[in-house]
């Protein structure tokens, strides 16, 4: 069997809070607050909505750790340009395949749609939210500030 992970969303990757984790994160807490630097996203934006994480390359540099030799890295999602931290000796002495790019919607959309109609997927799984498409822009401010519980989010129109 071979071995896959998929990573998205590095600009919003937070250091673990709590659990066995979360000594390990403290410990390189310093290393996370360069990369925070020299990525150059705002650590409070204007707007108090969205906020980067704390931890931007600990997405990449997990997943590559995690992989067995010769796994396959998916990398998808939101990743800044200036973004410079990738564990490239660990990914390339592990022997990885590396697939990257913005996910390509048009060609997934069909068969995830199909698996969720047919019962195959359970898309209501994901669900931690309800709310009515009138309290949207609530809703929106919520899951942006990473409130506890908000995780995905359905709209009835």
């Amino acid at each position: 069997m071979k071995a896959v992970v998929f990573t998205a969303s590095v600009v919003d990757s937070e250091m673990p809070k709590q659990g066995p984790a979360a000594g390990k994160a403290e410990q390189r807490k310093e290393q996370f607050a360069q990369e925070v630097r020299r990525i150059g996203v705002q650590p409070k934006p204007a707007n108090a909505q969205w906020k980067p994480g704390d931890a931007p390359g600990q997405a990449a540099t997990r997943a590559v750790q995690t992989l067995a030799k010769a796994g396959t890295l998916g990398i998808i999602g939101v990743y800044p340009q200036t973004d410079r931290f990738f564990p490239i000796a660990t990914a390339m002495n592990k022997n990885l395949t590396i697939n990257m790019g913005n996910c390509n919607h048009r060609t997934y959309i069909p068969k995830s749609l199909e698996m969720v109609e047919g019962g195959t997927v359970d898309a209501t799984a994901v669900l931690s939210q309800v709310e009515p498409m009138s309290d949207v822009i609530a809703a929106c401010k919520e899951f942006d500030l990473r409130r506890p519980g908000w995780i995905k989010v359905e709209l009835k129109p």
